[in-house]
């Protein structure tokens, strides 16, 4: 009976891959007075039962001293991180990083990052890499053995010595210490260990049955847990559709994005050329308001010259008399009249030359826009121009390199039809009884010479149909030399257009030099594939 709570106690606290293995350490732990987790209610209250046996020292890095009958102890007496020595067979031996626990008459070691989680929790794991018994042991201080500050553990039983490595003098001197010390204690110090684990065992009874209990209220949690989990999959998979979705609007924002840029800086440009127009415009009407105010005060001192004129006229009848003493007086108005009506006169026709200019202003961006039309459209004839000229050009280097391989090959098949002809030869020397043994030998030399001259056949065959291909190539040259003669046509008339006009800055477009490079003509070889450009007397021009 005090078996089975104690097997229960270890599938909580192990995984199960360690239940194959409880038998085996049964015997170990037992003389371990391990710690054990409280499994109580008062434990999952939130208050915690605190035993003896479950307490570490404060300073674990000190030995602890034992009384003089080496009685019960109780916690770690030492811990920290130590090198360890293995060697497998036909290897040299290597050193690792362990974290060593000396609980009692054994020492522990697990891997080296399990020291984080015992400094955090203060308490022993119940798997560790390893478990050495001290009793009976005898513990050196190795000197240097591949390391420095080694210490020996050795025993009869043992197949070899357990080498373990400390950091300095002071931890080797504190090991050794302790060790020793852990390799005399009593048989009294197992038989506390075996009584705390009959407690244990009699607590895991009452456990059980608490456990049942919880048991049942697990299932009902893990049944509300895997509604939930189900919901939360729906949920995931509502939001990666989303995230596609979002992805997918993040790229359109991207292109609309760019559109809009592109369309920015077209706006820049004709914005800029609005505003040079604007400001244009803004003088002329700023001239026409000065000739406008002018003439409406020459209108007012002329009708004021009128109502005197009619005063004058008025007092004639009146003063017929006092008139020929007056008629300088008249001519020197009438001769301002005459002035006035010649500067009004004056004004007239400037209004209506600022009118014309306003006029051919206009006419001017409208020429100025169709011409920008223009060029664009030809300069989309060109690229497709270029683009098919491209197209012939890929198609002439294939071929060409499909030639070339041809050549290759042809000249490897030349050279074993050499071989098979020097082969037959040799083989027509030879007599008699030897021409059976040589046939083996012949054939297949018949055979590379069959698939030579079908090969030359095909060959042949090639060569008659390359004039078409080196046709091809003729028209495209010519097809570029038409779309560049119809494109410095079009410049000649759009350059005969912006001559005519001369008081508006027409905006010209353009063209890329291009770029002559001189080639030697006997350095040209026969046969060039098709490019970008073309001849003109030793000059390759490239746009």
């Amino acid at each position: 009976m005090a078996s089975k709570p104690v097997k229960l106690l270890k599938a909580k606290v192990a995984p199960q891959e360690s239940m194959l293995n409880v038998k085996e350490k049964k015997g170990i732990l037992r003389s371990l007075s391990f710690q054990f987790t409280p499994f109580g209610r008062s434990n999952r209250k939130g208050t915690k039962e605190i035993h003896a046996y479950d307490i570490t020292p404060g300073c674990d890095s000190s030995p602890q001293q034992l009384p003089g009958d080496f009685g019960p102890i109780t916690g770690v007496q030492c811990q920290g991180i130590l090198l360890k020595k293995y060697k497998r067979k036909n290897h040299r031996a290597k050193w690792s990083k362990k974290f060593f626990i000396l609980k009692e008459c054994f020492l522990l070691y697990y891997a080296a990052k399990c020291q984080k989680q015992y400094e955090r929790t203060r308490k022993i794991d119940l798997h560790p890499r390893g478990i050495i018994p001290l009793i009976g042991c005898s513990i050196v201080s190795g000197g240097d053995i591949g390391q420095k500050h080694c210490l020996l553990i050795t025993h009869p039983q043992f197949d070899q010595a357990f080498i373990i490595c400390a950091r300095d003098q002071n931890a080797q001197e504190m090991w050794l210490t302790s060790l020793r010390e852990a390799t005399k204690i009593s048989y009294k110090n197992t038989m506390v260990g075996e009584t705390m684990i009959r407690e244990l065992e009699s607590k895991g009874l009452k456990l059980n049955e608490e456990n049942k209990i919880y048991e049942e209220r697990l299932k009902s949690e893990a049944e509300a847990r895997q509604e939930e989990r189900n919901k939360n999959e729906s949920l995931e998979k509502a939001k990666e559709q989303l995230e596609k979705e979002r992805e997918k609007l993040i790229k359109t924002t991207k292109k609309l994005k760019d559109d809009l840029n592109n369309v920015r800086n077209d706006l820049k440009l004709t914005n800029e050329a609005k505003r040079t127009l604007e400001q244009e415009k803004f003088a002329l009407t700023s001239k026409t308001q000065c000739l406008v105010t002018n003439m409406d005060a020459l209108n007012l001192e002329k009708s004021k010259i009128e109502e005197q004129m009619s005063k004058i006229i008025r007092e004639r009848e009146k003063f017929l008399l006092e008139n020929q003493n007056l008629s300088t007086v008249t001519c020197q108005l009438k001769n301002r009249l005459m002035e006035i009506e010649s500067k009004a006169n004056c004004i007239n026709t400037e209004k209506e030359k600022v009118q014309s200019l306003l006029s051919l202003n206009e006419q001017k961006t409208i020429d100025l826009e169709k011409e920008r039309q223009y060029y664009n459209h030809k300069t989309k004839e060109l690229l497709q121009s270029l683009k098919e000229v491209n197209e012939q050009k890929e198609l002439t280097e294939t071929e060409l390199r499909n030639e070339a391989i041809a050549r290759a090959g042809a000249e490897k098949q030349l050279q074993a039809a050499e071989k098979a002809l020097e082969h037959l030869e040799m083989a027509l020397k030879l007599t008699g009884a030897q021409m059976t043994e040589l046939q083996e030998h012949i054939m297949p030399d018949v055979h590379k010479l069959r698939e030579f001259f079908e090969q030359c056949a095909n060959d042949s065959r090639l060569d008659a149909n390359k004039p078409v291909i080196m046709k091809n190539a003729i028209y495209a040259r010519r097809s570029l030399r038409r779309s560049k003669t119809k494109l410095r046509s079009s410049l000649r008339k759009g350059k005969s257009q912006t001559t005519r006009q001369d008081s508006i800055d027409s905006s010209k477009l353009e063209l890329e030099p291009k770029t002559l490079i001189h080639l030697d003509p006997n350095s040209v070889p026969k046969r060039l594939p098709m490019r970008s450009g073309h001849f003109i007397s030793g000059y390759f021009i490239t746009s």
